[in-house]
């Protein structure tokens, strides 16, 4: 799991520091919730820890997109879980 969330870190601060443009960067974020290899969206515990890793991350940035994003991670991640929990598809 903790190879996954460096993977999504790594990627997305490479595009940052490129200066690459607004939607390759949104893009570099993506991996904090689909697989680069086959582009699938993580499921289950793995949405859930990923969403927790994304959080805290990004919790210190004064950049209120960035932030955002992440807090969205956060809470689909616990959206799935509960989807999970209840026993819900």
């Amino acid at each position: 799991m903790s190879c996954l969330a460096e993977q999504a870190k790594i990627l997305f601060a490479e595009a940052e520091e490129n200066n690459l443009d607004e939607n390759a960067i949104n893009q570099s974020f993506n991996r904090w919730h689909t697989c680069g290899l086959c582009e699938q969206p993580y499921h289950g515990v793995v949405r859930c820890a990923l969403g927790w890793a994304c959080w805290k991350t990004y919790l210190g940035r004064l950049d209120i997109q960035t932030l955002g994003m992440a807090m969205g991670q956060l809470a689909n991640g616990l959206i799935e879980m509960s989807r999970l929990s209840s026993g819900a598809p």
